[in-house]
C-alpha cells in the first residue's frame, strides 16, 4: 500500500489534535464523547471476534496481544467508570496505540502493506481509539503513581494469558507478543551456545523497558494534567 506511512502520520496527527481539543470541552461533553466511542470500539471488537472471524471466515482468534486485549480492556474500564483502574486503561491504550503508530509511521508499508486497506483502517481505527481515550485520560484525571506495581502487573497478566492460550492461537510464532516472549531476536542472531546467558539479559532488558514505559507514563501524566488545570484557572 503506497502512502501507508504518510496515511499513518496524518491519522496520528488529526487523533493528538482532536484530543486535545476535546481536553478542553465541558466534562459532560467530554464524558460523552469517550463514552460513544468507547461502546462503538467494544461492539465493533465484539462483532469482529465473537461473529466475523469464527462464522463468516471459520477461524477462531483469540485476542492476545497487548494491544488486542486493549481493544477490550480499555473501553470496558472507561464505560464502568472504575476509577482504581483508569491508569491501566489509560497506560495500555496509550503504548498500545503509540508503539503501533511509530512502528507503521517507520515502516508501515513494508510492514502491513501485504493486509488489506479495510483490515489496515480498521487497525488504525483502533489503536487509534485506544490511544485517543488514554490521551484524554492523562489529561485530564490525575493518576497516581502508586498505580505503577498495578500497570507492572497487568503487563504480566497479559504476558501470561497470551503464554497459556498459546496452544490455541493459530500463527502464534508470527504475533508480536510470542516473538518478544520467545525472545526470537536473541535466537537468531546468537549462536545457542550464549543463549544461557543472552537470554536473561534480554528479558531483563525487557523488564526494564516496561518499568521505564510505566515511569514515564506517570511523569507525562503529570505534565498533561498541570496544563489542564491551568487552563481551566
Amino acid at each position: 500500500m503506497l502512502g501507508l506511512n504518510a496515511v499513518a502520520l496524518v491519522f496520528f496527527g488529526c487523533i493528538n489534535v482532536a484530543a486535545y481539543q476535546l481536553c478542553k470541552c465541558p466534562e459532560g461533553r467530554r464524558r460523552k464523547t469517550v463514552c460513544t466511542l468507547c461502546a462503538v470500539l467494544l461492539c465493533g471488537n465484539l462483532l469482529r471476534y465473537c461473529v466475523v472471524y469464527p462464522f463468516i471466515k471459520g477461524v477462531v482468534m483469540l485476542p492476545v496481544e497487548f494491544s488486542a486485549v486493549a481493544y477490550f480492556a480499555v473501553p470496558v474500564i472507561l464505560l464502568t467508570g472504575r476509577k482504581k483502574l483508569h491508569s491501566w486503561a489509560a497506560y495500555s491504550g496509550l503504548m498500545a496505540g503509540f508503539f503501533y503508530y511509530l512502528a507503521m509511521i517507520a515502516a508501515g508499508g513494508m510492514i502491513y502493506g501485504i493486509n488489506s486497506p479495510l483490515n489496515v483502517f480498521i487497525s488504525l481505527f483502533c489503536h487509534g481509539s485506544i490511544y485517543f481515550c488514554g490521551f484524554v485520560t492523562i489529561s485530564t484525571e490525575m493518576c497516581s503513581a502508586k498505580d505503577a506495581p498495578k500497570l507492572a502487573l497487568g503487563v504480566v497478566l497479559v504476558a501470561v494469558r497470551a503464554a497459556l492460550l498459546r496452544p490455541f492461537v493459530a500463527g502464534s510464532d508470527g504475533l508480536l507478543i510470542y516473538i518478544l516472549l520467545d525472545g526470537s531476536a536473541v535466537r537468531q542472531l546468537l549462536p545457542q551456545s550464549v543463549w544461557a546467558v543472552a537470554l536473561p539479559v534480554y528479558y531483563a532488558a525487557l523488564a526494564a523497558f516496561v518499568r521505564l514505559t510505566i515511569r514515564g507514563f506517570f511523569r507525562r501524566n503529570q505534565k498533561q494534567y498541570r496544563k489542564f488545570i491551568a487552563a481551566r484557572a
